[in-house]
């Protein structure tokens, strides 16, 4: 799996809470691991794992297995499965927002709108698509965890909020240029995340494309019709 895979779907603004990977030392290690693409390789290999094998078979062994590494250096650089997920999950969101911002970044209110959502829902084809599949569906395992573990649970708050006050500071700008009429920007916001997140569910389950374009038609709909009325 490579870096590309990270292109896939969602965010958070600077640290999200907890403790980071790149925190561990990097200096020499009992068992071979000599500085922080070794932490990388791991967080790879049990994206692998969870993607193949979902939650319920994800152990430190099989990623130590998957990594060709021994299970004692997965816990040099993570203590346990859960820090591990943590990680995963965090760096994914880490990226991702650094990709939103990059990507969709119009000065134009409703493009800004719109680039977000054609963003986060594209399907590209071929490896690219199985990619982004991928990454939805580790997103989609991690986010059914945070139920019951807290820290995973902030990070998805954290994440939430960058998203949503994306969405509605493109809202309040549009409202006062004139091109959107006046609505209360954070219920759009929050019922336009909430799409985009089922969107993504959408593309982690069944792996197809045409699964997520109702989707994405629906909110350019909430964005032209709604927010614009029609008047675009």
């Amino acid at each position: 799996m490579t870096d590309d895979a990270a292109d896939a779907s969602a965010t958070t603004e600077g640290d999200p809470p907890g403790d980071r990977s790149e925190d561990v030392s990097t200096d020499a290690t009992a068992d071979g691991g000599d500085d922080s693409s070794t932490a990388d390789e791991i967080r790879w290999a049990a994206f692998d794992v969870l993607v193949d094998r979902g939650f319920d078979e994800f152990t430190t062994q099989a990623v130590a297995d998957a990594a060709g590494v021994s299970q004692s250096l997965v816990h040099y650089y993570y203590d346990t499965k859960e820090d591990l997920v943590f990680s995963m999950f965090t760096n994914g969101l880490d990226h991702l927002t650094d990709e939103v911002r990059e990507r969709a970044d119009s000065d134009d209110p409703r493009e800004r709108l719109l680039e977000l959502a054609r963003y986060m829902l594209r399907t590209p084809d071929g490896e690219a698509f199985q990619e982004t599949v991928e990454f939805s569906r580790m997103l989609l395992e991690i986010e059914a965890q945070a139920p019951y573990d807290e820290r995973l649970r902030e990070a998805v708050d954290y994440d939430s909020e960058f998203l949503e006050g994306f969405v509605a500071d493109a809202v309040e700008e549009g409202i006062e240029s004139g091109q959107f009429r006046d609505v209360d920007p954070e219920p759009f916001a929050v019922t336009f995340v909430a799409a985009v997140r089922s969107g993504q569910n959408r593309r982690a389950i069944f792996a197809d494309g045409q699964r997520v374009e109702p989707v994405l038609d629906g909110l350019e709909a909430m964005v032209d019709d709604y927010l614009a009325e029609g008047d675009t």
